[in-house]
């Protein structure tokens, strides 16, 4: 009962504390190109809460308001920006993507994981994977200025769903600049892996496969030997070592 109590009056508690003059822009929407005319007043809110949230967006972000003005002084009705213009076109794809799955799978969408906004975004307004932002940082401002976005996008979105902070964005980025035979970057970004992960033995057995691709078969086996002590059993790493030393007894 009491976790019920809770959970009903917390939404009226969030909108005790609308302004009297923003309550009613919900009630007479216009100018709607892809949300139903009919949608009612809560579900509109709702939805670009969901907007918001998903893409760590504003209203001003996509309506001519200003920034810290209240909503009752904003014109939602103008098509002035082009980030709205644009959200109407995101709007389709999501719906369409939902609509493609509910029919190919012959479920309602009730039944399905829907496709939101958050989905790609993941609280962010631009839907980037942490391997691109740093790589573009490597390519344009090179190897300091990309560790140091890294550290930077840590220090602020560690724990939050922005960013990817496991292992995996480090190692597609150091094999990606590997396959470019850029060994020596492909090391580094590994080794800042190995700062943050200092357990990951995956990261220490493809930085021995760049070592030995570079033409440092010592390095190799000597980052092969670190990834042992840490997981003596690992069959991968044991294997590695031996293709790396063929003739080793």
């Amino acid at each position: 009962m009491r976790k019920r109590s809770r959970k009903l009056f917390l939404p009226a508690l969030l909108l005790a504390f609308v302004p009297p003059a923003v309550a009613g822009l919900w009630d007479d929407p216009q100018n709607l190109k892809v949300l139903p005319e009919d949608i009612s007043p809560d579900a509109l809110r709702e939805t670009m809460r969901s907007f918001a949230t998903g893409t760590g967006s504003r209203c001003f972000t996509c309506h001519v308001g200003e920034v810290e003005a209240d909503l009752s002084t904003y014109d939602f009705t103008l098509d002035d920006k082009e980030p709205k213009r644009k959200a109407r076109h995101m709007i389709r794809m999501v719906n369409d993507i939902n609509a493609y799955l509910s029919a190919e799978l012959g479920k309602p969408a009730a039944e399905l994981v829907r496709v939101e906004c958050a989905t790609c975004h993941r609280g962010r307004p631009k839907p980037e994977m942490l391997e691109d932002v740093i790589e573009g940082a490597y390519r344009d401002d090179g190897m300091d200025a990309a560790i140091a976005k890294y550290r930077e996008l840590r220090d602020r979105y560690y724990g939050d769903y922005a960013f990817d902070f496991s292992p995996r964005p480090m190692l597609t980025l150091a094999e990606r600049l590997a396959a470019e035979e850029n060994y020596a970057a492909a090391v580094r970004f590994l080794d800042l892996n190995m700062a943050f992960h200092p357990d990951s033995t995956r990261t220490l057995q493809v930085k021995a496969q760049v070592q030995a691709a570079a033409g440092d078969p010592a390095a190799a086996r000597a980052t092969l030997l670190r990834a042992i002590d840490l997981e003596p059993d690992n069959p991968w790493t044991r294997q590695l070592l031996d293709d790396l030393e063929p003739d080793r007894d």
